[in-house]
Formats: C-alpha cells, sequence, structure tokens
C-alpha cells in the first residue's frame, strides 16, 4: 500500500467483497476465496418433494459456500401447482424453461411460457400452477442463499424410496425457514 488513502479506500471495500467482488483487485483476491459454480444438469442434488416432482439444487450456500444466490430447477406436472406462500428472509426469481402455466404474485395472474422470468420480492405471496398439459419446467432461485436446505429436508433424496412429509412436519420445517403459507 502506498499511502493511508489507499489503505482506508481498499478496507472499507472489505464489506461489500461478497456482493460485488469484482470491486477488488485480482492481486487481492485469493485463491479459494472467490469462485465460479458451473453445474451440469445431471451433476446437481435432485430430491423429491413430491413422487413426481423432482427439485434440483445447482448452486447452494452449504455445498458451494454462495452467500449471495441460489439456483434450483423444478418440473412440475400438469395440473400441479406450489401452493400460495411467501419468504420472510429472501427475495426469488424464476426463469420457466419448458411448458406454460401461470404464476401469481399478489394476487396478480400472469401466463408463463419458455422464456419467461419473473422476481418476487420477500414477503410477497404467490404460486404457480402448471395448467396445462405439459410439464412446466423453470429454473428459480433465493437471494440471499440458504433456503435451499428446506427443500433438502421436505424431500427425498433421488433414488430412495419416495417418503412424503406430513403436513404438520412441511408446517414446521417451513416455519424454521421463514416461509409462511397462505390459508
Amino acid at each position: 500500500m502506498k499511502n493511508r488513502r489507499e489503505f482506508i479506500q481498499l478496507s472499507s471495500l472489505g464489506f461489500l467483497t461478497p456482493l460485488m467482488p469484482s470491486l477488488l483487485p485480482p492481486d487481492l483476491v485469493e485463491a479459494g476465496n472467490i469462485k465460479g459454480v458451473v453445474r451440469q444438469p445431471e451433476d446437481g442434488e435432485t430430491v423429491l418433494v413430491r413422487e413426481n416432482t423432482p427439485i434440483t439444487i445447482q448452486v447452494s450456500k452449504k455445498k458451494d459456500s454462495v452467500e449471495s444466490i441460489s439456483i434450483c430447477t423444478e418440473d412440475i406436472q400438469p395440473g400441479n401447482k406450489i401452493p400460495v406462500h411467501k419468504h420472510l428472509n429472501e427475495d426469488e426469481f424464476f426463469i420457466f424453461l419448458k411448458g406454460s402455466g401461470t404464476i401469481d404474485i399478489d394476487g396478480v395472474e400472469f401466463p408463463v411460457k419458455a422464456g419467461t422470468s419473473g422476481f418476487v420480492p420477500r414477503a410477497t405471496w404467490h404460486s404457480i400452477n402448471n395448467n396445462s398439459s405439459e410439464i412446466l419446467v423453470f429454473s428459480f432461485g433465493y437471494s440471499p442463499a440458504g433456503f435451499e436446505d428446506f427443500f433438502r429436508q421436505i424431500g427425498t433424496p433421488k433414488g430412495m424410496p419416495f417418503k412424503a412429509k406430513t403436513k404438520e412436519e412441511t408446517l414446521a420445517i417451513a416455519e424454521k425457514y421463514g416461509m409462511v403459507y397462505k390459508g
């Protein structure tokens, strides 16, 4: 460091590092501290939250040490839906990849199809409905990361015999993760 001003500038960037790692000069980024994650579809961790509803966790806080965001994919069978709920601690985003249906955000219903994207701020009621005749496939994630552990706790790892949680068990796990179901 050349002077006190440079030291103060670099020190003050430390708290922003998890949010904007590109602010740090490349020579100050230690190998392994800030990294990218690329995961092929077959390399994610898949759990079944219903007998025919897989969620694949692609990027997670637990496995990848990524604090700021998680990325998952889900397949919703025709006629199935995600009930109305809200997350008290995370914002959520969606990118629909295949199929069609609807997303309801705070009582306003929007059609979705391949290529549709959406954002739901924390503490906002939302649901997704596959009212079509084909599987609705979408990527989604949370900021900050961590909520993906909810799926690990309510789901059954792919390849194991499916065991559904009771409604009471699901509600207790949801409460632990700051998720509230409506009605």
